[in-house]
């Protein structure tokens, strides 16, 4: 038997500093993911990612398992490589509310495949 439980502020637990659910809820990540980007990508672990579209080098999809109602959403990425210092970019172009799309490029710009990627996407689900 499901259950349900219904509030409109949570407080701690001494009764003190109260906050809107609808502020915990807006606020919270919709989805994130930590990726190896190399050779076949893989998602090491996620929340609302189902799965990796290897583009080229460089270059990918990070697709949705429940999509957001527009495209107006916040993706945020990071990616390590101790030999390159690659930088994560958001190619926001390409992003649709089922995916968002991403460029790894290393410190002298090139694109490159990085190991470590993560992403963490805020904004609305549809």
């Amino acid at each position: 038997m499901a259950s349900e439980l219904r509030v409109n502020t949570l407080k701690d637990a001494s009764g003190n500093n109260s906050i809107a659910t609808s502020f915990v809820a807006g606020g919270s990540a919709k989805a994130w993911v930590n990726f190896n980007g190399t050779g076949t990508p893989a998602i090491r672990d996620s929340l609302n990612f189902s799965s990796i579209t290897d583009s080229g080098t460089g270059n990918g999809d990070t697709n949705f398992t429940n999509s957001f109602a527009s495209i107006d959403f916040c993706d945020l990425r990071r990616g390590d490589d101790s030999t390159n210092g690659f930088i994560q970019l958001a190619d926001m172009s390409s992003n649709t509310t089922s995916k968002c799309s991403f460029q790894s490029r290393s410190s002298s710009f090139v694109l490159g495949d990085c190991a470590d990627q993560v992403t963490v996407v805020h904004g609305d689900l549809a």
